[in-house]
């Protein structure tokens, strides 16, 4: 029997057996716990069908226990001598793979060198649609992350050889021709509307763009703000951007296909604006750094801070409601909190957690209070409890995050 024989949730079984003999719930609890440490606070009801654990748990017990790696006793299941061992062999290799994952993923030097190849593809994705579906909103975006690439470019070579000025001038000026290149088309369209096609291919084209560019911003801001690095921080905001005018061009685009060109060249339009009003925030800090003799690089850093702490803050006053559907007081919610977001006995990274540089402990008392003052918990002799208004807020908001939204 080896390791590699381990189908679906059984190597996570065999590793949170590892621990000692559990009960089918309270196998489900660990796993709800592991959600928690990745970021997802969900609650299990009973045996919810619409969780692949547990639709699959009695038949994965009784697949270990066929094999010889786990016993049933009374209703607890534990380890057998030979479970013990793949167990074991399961989490140590599960823990070199996470390293090494872990090493690769979070690394500025691959962050930098994807987003780099992921704004290529797109920029030539979008350019090429938008100039075969005649898109002025989808070749401005197409410019815009093409614009990217070339500032990612021209960053490397001003840091390479020691002349950051001069590649943020050349920056700032191709920003300046493309915004008002783009500008101008889009005034040209508003004045002599153009015939946009808008087959079903677009529509893909422009939300999977869309997609990817929100993707590739989450990645670049969780390795920027591990690592300490501002430009990938900064190239978040930009990923972030095209993530929203995405959603500009597609509706751009159900405009046209009902006969109004007007709002795909409004949407290129704005994004001329956007692209300039860049343009001038680098001109005004290359001023700066010329009359001071340096960067003033935490701005950037301060806004992306902000939008990151705000949907950390979010997901744990979150995760502090579920803990009170359960714990009465702060002591026991702590506890819990070390507990779900120290999982020593699981190989995961804490790199991946939501609780990576957060102190919940210091920052328990504002959750709690913020809380109070939604009318989200209430307190009786000193025990905290969930209001009605609590746990509707609570039951809505699992609802978002099961179906993929996080706000």
């Amino acid at each position: 029997m080896t390791p590699g024989r381990l189908k679906g949730h059984q190597p996570f079984i065999l590793m949170a057996l590892r621990g000692g003999p559990r009960t089918g719930q309270q196998l489900r609890r660990k796993y709800e716990r592991l959600l928690h440490y990745m970021g997802l606070p969900v609650s299990f009801s009973g045996k919810d069908a619409g969780w692949r654990f547990h639709r699959e748990l009695e038949d994965n017990l009784a697949a270990l226990t066929e094999q010889g790696l786990i016993w049933e006793n009374g209703d607890r299941y534990l380890l057998t001598p030979e479970g013990v061992t793949v167990a074991d062999a399961t989490y140590r290799r599960a823990r070199e793979s996470e390293d090494r994952v872990i090493a690769l993923a979070h690394s500025p030097a691959v962050a930098s060198r994807l987003s780099v190849v992921v704004s290529g593809v797109l920029a030539a994705v979008k350019l090429v649609a938008g100039t075969v579906f005649h898109s002025a909103a989808l070749i401005a975006d197409g410019i815009d992350s093409l614009l990217d690439v070339l500032a990612a470019s021209f960053v490397i070579l001003g840091v390479r050889y020691g002349r950051e000025r001069i590649s943020a001038a050349l920056v700032l000026e191709v920003m300046l021709v493309a915004g008002c290149l783009i500008a101008l088309e889009g005034f040209a369209r508003l004045a002599l509307p153009v015939h946009v096609a808008t087959p079903a291919a677009v529509f893909v084209i422009a939300i999977v763009s869309g997609a990817a560019s929100l993707g590739l911003s989450l990645y670049q801001r969780s390795v920027g703000r591990r690592s300490g690095s501002l430009s990938l921080i900064s190239q978040s905001l930009d990923s972030r951007n095209h993530a929203y005018q995405a959603i500009g061009v597609v509706a751009g685009l159900a405009a046209a296909r009902h006969g109004a060109f007007g709002l795909d060249a409004l949407v290129a339009v704005g994004i001329a604006f956007m692209v300039l009003r860049s343009a001038v925030e680098l001109m005004l800090e290359l001023s700066r750094s010329i009359r001071s003799g340096e960067f003033d690089a935490q701005s950037r850093q301060r806004e992306y801070e902000r939008g990151f702490d705000w949907h950390r803050w979010n997901f744990f006053k979150t995760w502090t409601l579920l803990a009170v559907k359960e714990l009465s007081n702060r002591r026991d919610i702590v506890l819990r909190y070390d507990q779900t977001f120290t999982p020593d006995d699981l190989p995961f990274s804490s790199q991946r957690s939501p609780a990576a540089g957060f102190d919940y402990r210091k920052s328990v008392d504002a959750i709690l209070e913020e809380l109070f003052e939604q009318g989200l918990i209430g307190s009786t002799g000193g025990d905290l409890y969930l209001t009605d208004h609590g746990r509707s807020h609570l039951a809505a908001s699992l609802r978002r995050r099961r179906f993929g939204f996080f706000f």
